[in-house]
């Protein structure tokens, strides 16, 4: 009997294992803002999402690869549309980044992230840009407002 006990005991605990521990009724709190922040649940129940996300991203993968079904509602590329932060200049930061959405709660539970080796960690059509092309960016401004000065002069 004790024999069945441990047995049933290990695959509950195997079979389970971060339905009880995963985020331990903690609220997220990252730096920034997402349109996220502004909604009172995800595309499925919040406590759902925190302790099942990977299992609606490894589905839509399959769907998506496989039998090449494309949706909306648990596809990688939306959940980084909302759930991305902006800093103050309106730049996405990348989901990855320290104390950003996936990689907090990926570090505070030991759990490695594999999707981003292939997908991107911004918004799509929004780019990163690097301190060296927004001051490029800016000097180039700056020519083109300086050459508008003296054509008038």
């Amino acid at each position: 009997m004790c024999k069945f006990i441990n047995s049933a005991l290990i695959i509950i605990i195997t079979l389970n294992p971060l339905s009880s521990s995963a985020h331990d009724g903690e609220k997220h709190v990252m730096k920034g803002h997402s349109k996220a922040d502004m909604l009172d649940q995800c595309v499925e129940p919040t406590e759902m999402m925190q302790k099942e996300h990977f299992v609606f991203l490894y589905h839509q993968r399959d769907e998506t690869v496989i039998d090449g079904i494309r949706t909306k509602q648990h596809s990688l590329a939306n959940c980084i549309d909302c759930h991305v932060s902006y800093d103050e200049i309106g730049e996405p930061i990348p989901v990855t980044d320290d104390g950003q959405f996936c990689q907090a709660c990926h570090v505070k539970t030991a759990v490695n992230i594999d999707c981003f080796t292939c997908h991107a960690t911004v918004p799509r059509g929004k780019p990163m840009k690097s301190n060296k092309s927004v001051i490029l960016e800016d000097q180039v401004e700056n020519i083109l407002i300086s050459l508008e000065e003296t054509n008038h002069e």
